[in-house]
């Protein structure tokens, strides 16, 4: 009997232990990114792209309307609401979804990463607007929850949340987009569950979100609300921390299984750092990019053409768009070495102003130099030509085309031209590390099954 109330007060210890310990904030929750091929359903009323042509311009319109979201939210000139997007555009153009799960019981949700926004939010009942029935997850209830706390007006958050204001001592916020629809909603406090690859459960401390009962009607409605990873306090990167890493692997492949995120002070912090800057008004990352070479070539760019001078200008890195968007100076000068060492080697494919050609990368482009962009404090971002050209045609019915995965800014307008966003064909097989105190970001490039064991950064 005795031994018995012993191993009974011990498993009471170690079990409270552990309640205790997941309430604090925890230093590392990595989890798997889910690409959107696995989880989108497709629509049978889309047209789906079958030529060259088709395949171009459908990944023009995804990339551009990804632009387009991020000046909006950038430049704010739409109107007097702190941001401005539309959100259908970050839903068709994100490439990469996060799962975890909110409140206690904890219910599970499916949202979009997203490094160029800074709140959390989630669709939550009463919902207006929310499309449940084609959800794979249920609508979040406040009311089932234990843990579920709405803020008040006197919250340091309700400062930083979208056209956040007080209405019954509620914090209310309302991030308005330009479709008209958005979310809104009360911002409020809770615990999130995180399940890492190796089945390792984490429980947060509560977490300020914004629970959005108007929400819009999405036109993919597998996703639950969007994930937003900048600088502001109301960042879940920020609220976890100060430090968040992701590796992203081979785009190319769709069973590539080890795309990862990473929150808290244990993330990935690997290779070399460049400082960023990033202002707790807009939450937005801008690093400073110093030049572009292809192979042993310096192309002749000026680091002016790089610089932050206003919204329109500056450096970013963005995770929601495959192309890169290149200042327009800085385009010309790639484009036309490019085209000098291909052009006498192989057959163009004609198409608008893209640099295509006919053939398969990993055939035609063996022995291609490496495209580097360089940044302060020697931290490289190299590219392969796997990561400088994109296939656009996956079939032999017709005749296989790549192209190169960079396009002038000025596409959107001269105001652009030198604005650049550094998509992800430029970020494969690199491990990309904020560390938002230091002020820095690492790049290193790996594989990220390297990573899969997810054993803390020395």
């Amino acid at each position: 009997m005795e031994c018995f109330f012993k191993t009974s007060l011990l498993l009471f210890i170690i079990v409270s232990y552990f309640t205790v310990t997941e309430s604090v904030r925890p230093n590392r929750m990595a989890m798997k990114l889910i690409r959107r091929e696995s989880v989108v359903r497709h629509n049978p009323d889309a047209r789906v792209p079958v030529t060259p042509e088709d395949h171009i311009q459908h990944m023009t319109d995804i990339s551009s309307a990804r632009f387009k979201y991020l000046q909006n939210s950038i430049v704010k000139e739409l109107g007097s609401s702190d941001f401005q997007v539309d959100v259908h555009q970050a839903i068709k153009t994100s490439l990469f979804f996060v799962n975890f799960s909110v409140g206690q019981p904890p219910v599970p949700q499916f949202t979009i990463m997203d490094t160029g926004s800074s709140l959390l939010w989630i669709q939550c009942h009463p919902c207006k607007h929310c499309s449940s029935n084609h959800m794979i997850h249920p609508v979040f209830n406040p009311a089932l929850s234990s843990t579920f706390v709405e803020c008040s007006c006197d919250d340091r958050f309700c400062r930083y949340a979208p056209n956040g204001h007080c209405s019954s001592n509620k914090c209310v916020y309302e991030q308005v987009y330009i479709s008209g629809t958005g979310s809104k909603g009360v911002l409020a406090k809770e615990r999130l569950t995180f399940t890492t690859p190796n089945g390792n459960t984490v429980v947060t401390q509560p977490i300020a979100f914004g629970c959005g009962h108007e929400n819009g009607e999405q036109l993919e409605s597998e996703f639950t609300g969007i994930l937003g990873l900048g600088a502001k306090p109301t960042s879940l990167a920020v609220q976890l921390g100060s430090k968040f890493s992701y590796c992203i692997g081979d785009l190319a492949n769709k069973n590539y299984g080890y795309n990862q995120l990473v929150l808290g002070e244990d993330a990935d912090i690997l290779g070399d750092p460049t400082p960023i800057e990033f202002e707790t008004e807009n939450g937005i990352y801008y690093m400073n990019l110093e030049g572009i070479s292809v192979g042993d070539k310096q192309l002749n760019i000026e680091p002016v053409v790089f610089k932050r001078r206003g919204s329109r200008t500056g450096v970013i890195l963005d995770t929601g768009t495959l192309y890169t968007w290149l200042a327009d100076i800085a385009y010309r000068e790639l484009y036309n070495e490019i085209k000098s060492i291909l052009d006498p080697k192989l057959e163009r494919f004609w198409f608008r102003d893209f640099l295509c050609y006919h053939g398969r990368v990993n055939e035609e482009l063996i022995g291609f130099p490496v495209v580097t962009f360089h940044f302060a404090g020697g931290a490289e971002l190299a590219m392969e030509a796997t990561s400088m050209f994109y296939p656009m045609t996956e079939s032999d019915t017709y005749h296989n085309v790549f192209c190169m995965s960079v396009r002038p800014t000025t596409e959107h307008g001269g105001e652009y031209k030198d604005f650049t966003a550094i998509g992800l064909m430029a970020q494969q097989y690199y491990n990309i590390a904020y560390d938002l105190k230091e002020r820095n970001i690492y790049l290193q490039r790996i594989d990220c099954v390297l990573l899969d064991d997810y054993s803390p950064s020395k």
